[in-house]
């Protein structure tokens, strides 16, 4: 006789092929095993949130009994109602149907968030794959409703296909899949050709957690600043050597160990020049205790850097930006400290003796280094300034729960996190999400990676993430021979159809940062390109990032040339790149469209690129051409347009337009078709 526990489970078969691809899924306080009697299986069970357990196995077509078990149970499945007695033991049954001529593996994983996508309470996506090639047509029946499923991306071998963000009072669904004449059902029991049980979830205890982003953070337009190279507003904290700050770049030490004077007190008394630009928030580079100009080599986290001020000038700093709505994004330096940070420091002193040993990684004793090569001991890179942190330390966890702890202040709107895969993914997942989002759900936590981020943004670790190949598909796009739209828009749906919908609006849209060239000089000097460049950073779904210095024609190469103090000699400024800045942060101000619209391609002729955002009240187009030729295309709308950079209308018909060289237009019309005027605009 088994000896049952109460759970509540659900078991599905997800494929049509003739080995079936076959997922259970059940809720258990301890690690559970699945038992399949005829095939002599017993699996080991995968965990996900709220104590689910997941396995998956592919059997042949038939009938099969089964059971779950644990070291302190054995039980069936509760929510299959599917149950008989063998060997004279009551069991589950799953029969697995054979469904003659469908051949293809179809699968819907409540375990992943490619499949399952909780928003909140209320949205959900829901998406189902099939093998490349299919022609199958999907719909979603959830809550009494139907429901399509559009094709999204390919990905390995399958299709995706994906429904809109949808709301959902009672959790219970299922999927339907046609081929012609044909249809199947993915139920909570598997393919089959009658609905059986569907997938039916309490919204307090999900397998995936909810997964949504600050709401301020959506569409925001950000700002950049590298503290000691913005402002000097107090001569008083220069440091020793600091250089003139309207030096020659090109003779001046703009390294690490090249002072200038910037510091807090700069950023306040410049702050209006911020909020004319009309950005929403503000990302700080490090400001904590380090001895260098960029302090990536934190000597003393839970202090504010001598050269930059003290825990007051930052209080009111904190105070200028939230009476002004604007957020302050820190830096967060977690993967490695500075060479004479405490713990490092005894450990040089004590060695093996050293409380702090587990802080890092030490290959041998004693510590020794080769001017600036850590040769003993892990350093970043291999510098030996910059020694490599063991994340998982729970000493090293208490202090930067200090750190966390003394800056949860209003106005800190959250934490970049600096090169974030380098970090155990534990420290983020298990340690320092909860804690942030403990303390304010709303802090934004940013990943500094420079790939496909997919992996990052799961719910469990990162909100958003610098948005790198953004960067590389508008540098590509306008800059680069050959100008193909097509390429543009492949590159940037790479991102756009993997990472969660919902991350979209906040991703962080760079064109430069102080780790790459300065986006004019990219542009190779030529302001119209670069003009464009800014549009598409502009009009594009994300959230658009201001490098200082770039609103006004700043240039600089690859670092340390990108970090040259900022220009406060108006006779020096751009206007004109000026001036182009503020007009598209004002459109974007005024089009909540451009800030959490929709987005969509609309035609990828040759060099031309067009593209719309929209939502219920407005619509804004945007045309690019950046070659150096005038260029006829088909666009796929018509009517009167305000043409908003130019102040011009612009009739467009559906046959052919022509656009000039080097042209950007960005085409604003409301959604009652009604032409938008400059006062709206």
């Amino acid at each position: 006789m088994m000896k049952m526990k109460s759970v509540v489970t659900t078991v599905f078969v997800l494929a049509m092929t003739i080995a079936r691809g076959v997922s259970f899924l059940t809720t258990a306080d301890s690690t559970p095993s699945v038992v399949i009697i005829e095939s002599s299986l017993e699996l080991n069970m995968s965990r996900l949130d709220n104590n689910w357990w997941s396995a998956e196995v592919n059997i042949e077509p038939g009938l099969y009994h089964y059971y779950y078990s644990t070291e302190d149970a054995t039980f069936l499945d509760q929510r299959n109602p599917d149950k008989s007695y063998k060997d004279g033991a009551e069991l589950s049954v799953l029969r697995v149907e054979n469904l003659g001529d469908q051949q293809d593996f179809a699968r819907h994983s409540v375990g992943d968030r490619d499949y399952f996508n909780p928003v909140n309470e209320n949205e959900f996506y829901f998406a189902v794959s099939l093998p490349i090639g299919t022609t199958y047509q999907l719909s979603l029946i959830v809550d009494g409703n139907r429901y399509n499923l559009e094709y999204l991306r390919d990905f390995g071998k399958d299709s995706f296909y994906r429904t809109d963000r949808i709301k959902v009072e009672n959790l219970e669904y299922y999927f339907e899949i046609q081929d012609g004449d044909n249809s199947v059902v993915l139920d909570s029991l598997g393919l089959c050709q009658e609905l059986r049980l569907p997938f039916i979830f309490e919204k307090d205890r999900l397998p995936i957690t909810y997964f949504d982003l600050p709401e301020w953070s959506k569409g925001a337009v950000y700002y950049q600043i590298f503290p000691e190279r913005f402002a000097n507003g107090d001569p008083r904290n220069d440091p020793v050597g600091v250089q003139p700050w309207n030096s020659d770049p090109v003779f001046a030490n703009l390294g690490g160990d090249g002072f200038f004077g910037g510091d807090l007190k700069g950023i306040i008394d410049r702050f209006d020049h911020i909020l004319e630009l009309g950005v929403n928030a503000i990302y700080l580079n490090p400001i904590f205790e380090s001895p260098s100009s960029h302090k990536y080599d934190t000597e003393d986290y839970l202090k504010i850097d001598d050269n930059f001020g003290d825990d007051y000038v930052f209080e009111e700093l904190i105070s200028l930006a939230e009476d002004s709505g604007i957020k302050l994004i820190l830096d967060g330096v977690f993967n490695h400290t500075g060479y004479d940070f405490f713990a490092f420091k005894d450990l040089r002193e004590r060695e093996e003796t050293s409380p702090y040993k587990d802080w890092y990684f030490v290959k041998r004793f004693p510590i020794r280094k080769i001017q600036d090569r850590a040769m003993t001991y892990v350093g970043w890179n291999g510098y030996a300034y910059m020694p490599k942190i063991n994340s998982l330390n729970e000493g090293w966890q208490a202090y930067v729960e200090q750190l966390v702890r003394k800056y949860d202040l209003e106005g800190i709107g959250g934490w970049r996190l600096d090169v974030a895969t380098e970090v155990d993914p534990l420290f983020w997942s298990d340690f320092f999400r909860p804690l942030v989002k403990g303390l304010d759900k709303e802090k934004l936590l940013v990943a500094e990676f420079w790939g496909d981020a997919r992996a990052l943004l799961r719910g469990k670790s990162f909100d958003s993430v610098m948005n790198y190949p953004f960067k590389d598909a508008v540098v590509e796009y306008v800059f680069r021979a050959g100008n193909s739209a097509a390429k543009f828009a492949a590159m940037t749906n790479l991102y756009l159809n993997a990472y969660p919908p919902q991350t979209l609006h906040s991703l962080w849209n760079i064109l430069d940062s102080h780790d790459t060239e300065r986006i004019l000089t990219l542009a190779f000097n030529q302001v119209d390109l670069l003009k464009i460049a800014v549009a598409i950073q502009m009009t594009f779904i994300g959230s658009p990032v201001i490098y200082y210095g770039d609103e006004i024609g700043m240039k600089g190469g690859k670092d340390p040339e990108n970090r040259a103090p900022m220009i406060w000699d108006e006779e020096r400024w751009n206007w004109e790149i000026y001036e182009f800045y503020k007009k598209l942060t004002e459109l974007r101000e005024s089009h909540e469209s451009l800030r959490t619209g929709e987005y969509e391609v609309m035609t990828t002729s040759g060099p031309v690129l067009s593209y719309r955002r929209w939502n219920d009240q407005d619509e804004v187009i945007v045309v690019v051409n950046p070659s150096r030729e005038s260029v006829s295309f088909s666009p796929s709308t018509s009517g009167e347009f305000f043409e908003y950079l130019s102040g011009r209308i612009l009739v467009i018909d559906q046959h052919t337009v022509e656009i000039p060289a080097i042209t950007v237009w960005i085409l604003v019309r409301n959604e009652s078709g009604e032409l938008a005027s400059a006062d709206n605009s």
